[in-house]
This record gives structure tokens, C-alpha cells and sequence, in this order.
């Protein structure tokens, strides 16, 4: 989970099978990652996320190199997709904010996954802050110094659907919502949501049990995401 995948060392085997090599950089944004410095030819990011960063935007964008570029162009006034005005409006506003959110949420996420770490109610934490991560030294060389992303996923200790659910309903601060980028935090349960139509051989095989929860951490208090969190990690059953 959270895999961070070597962007050079994939475009250099694209490129040498005449390839050209795409990237979703939307969990990354460009505070962490730019993958056309790194041999990508295009990258795309979705607006609703960390860019425009409110939730409040529908739209996406697509970066490309020179050798791209006109191909991109042309496909986009063939297609027809234009952002409206004030979706625009909203996008530019919120990305003057970007450096400053995304660093916050950063600090924010890799606090709480030390937190999650010596939580009792936590089984198991997926951070790429973690020095056992299977890619840690393409971490290392990737993201910029002391931000590790905003995103992380654990295991609920002897959790299962009832179980998670109730924990979801527990929660008062944070927002159960299947998206991310958000200024709040938005916790998304898989099994019910982004791999609801996956079968329970394939999630295992992915990773993905029944007690894991992902967590796109927002800008808000620390101490009062730790206060949320922890009581409804709380069994009151």
C-alpha cells in the first residue's frame, strides 16, 4: 500500500520499448514530485484534489513535454474540455494556497501515523515516512525533505465491517468521504467504497483487508485530529 514507484527508472525502460510514459501525480502534487524532470512525457493531476484543494472544483489537468505538447492541444479542442469560468476562478484561487496547505498537511499526516504507530486500537500503519517502507530509498530520492504526502492507511485491531463502520460513525471532526485534498480530513473505508466491486481474494491479494481504513489528512489541529481519532478508536461495545 502507498507504493511510490521509481518514475525514472519506468520511463527509461518506456522509452527504450518507444514508449511514452503518463503519471497520475495527484497524490504527489508538484510540491513532492515533478515527473516530467524525471523523464515522464505527460502528467496529469485532478483539480478536485490537493491543487485546487476545497473540494469544491470539479476538472483535472494534463502537463505534458515539447514532443507532447501539440498532440495534447489538439486532442483537447477535439474533446472539448473546457474548464468553466468560475471553476477556473476557484482553481486559481486555491492553488496560491497550495505550498502552504500541502505542507501542513504533510506535517499533519506524518505526526498522526507516529501517533497511529503506538495506538493500542491500531494493528498496523501505512506511511511513506516509515524507514521499513519497500521503497524507501526511491522516497528518499523523490519527495522533498521531511514531506512524506498527506495520505496514510491502517489496520483497525480485530476490525470488521460493523466494527468499522461504528468507528466511522464515531467520528466527529473527520469527514468519512470518498475523495481527498480536501482543507478537512476525509476518511474513506475501501470495502464499502473504492473496492466495493473487487472480491474479497483479490483485495487480499492487493492488501487491502477488511479493517484498513485510508486517511487524507487536512489542515486542522493536530491535537484535535488525535482527539477525534482517538475516541472513536475507543470500543464502546
Amino acid at each position: 500500500l502507498l507504493r511510490v514507484p521509481d518514475i525514472q527508472n519506468i520511463a527509461d525502460w518506456a522509452h527504450r520499448a518507444g514508449a511514452s510514459l503518463v503519471v497520475d501525480n495527484t497524490f504527489a502534487t508538484p510540491m513532492l514530485m515533478r515527473p516530467l524532470d524525471l523523464g515522464a512525457n505527460i502528467v496529469v493531476h485532478s483539480l478536485t484534489k490537493y491543487l485546487a484543494g476545497h473540494g469544491d472544483v470539479l476538472g483535472g489537468v494534463v502537463v505534458s513535454d515539447a514532443e507532447h505538447h501539440e498532440t495534447v492541444r489538439t486532442l483537447s479542442r477535439i474533446a472539448g474540455p473546457v474548464l468553466g469560468p468560475f471553476e477556473s476562478y476557484l482553481t486559481m484561487r486555491g492553488i496560491k494556497t497550495l505550498a502552504l496547505r500541502f505542507e501542513r498537511q504533510c506535517r499533519n499526516a506524518h505526526c498522526l501515523a507516529q501517533w497511529l504507530c503506538n495506538h493500542p486500537a491500531v494493528e498496523r500503519v501505512y506511511y511513506c515516512s516509515d524507514a521499513s517502507h519497500p521503497d524507501a530509498r526511491t522516497i528518499q530520492h523523490l519527495f522533498a525533505a521531511g514531506l512524506f504526502g498527506a495520505i496514510l492507511s491502517f489496520e483497525i485491531r480485530d476490525g470488521d465491517k460493523t466494527r468499522i463502520l461504528a468507528f466511522m460513525d464515531r467520528l466527529k471532526m473527520i469527514v468519512p468521504g470518498s475523495s481527498l485534498g480536501d482543507v478537512h480530513s476525509l476518511l474513506l473505508y475501501p470495502l464499502i467504497a473504492s473496492h466495493r466491486n473487487v472480491s474479497p481474494k483479490m483485495r487480499e491479494r492487493m492488501g487491502i483487508r477488511d479493517n484498513l481504513v485510508r486517511l487524507a489528512v487536512g489542515i486542522e489541529n493536530i491535537d484535535d485530529l488525535k482527539a477525534d481519532l482517538d475516541q472513536a478508536l475507543r470500543d464502546d461495545g
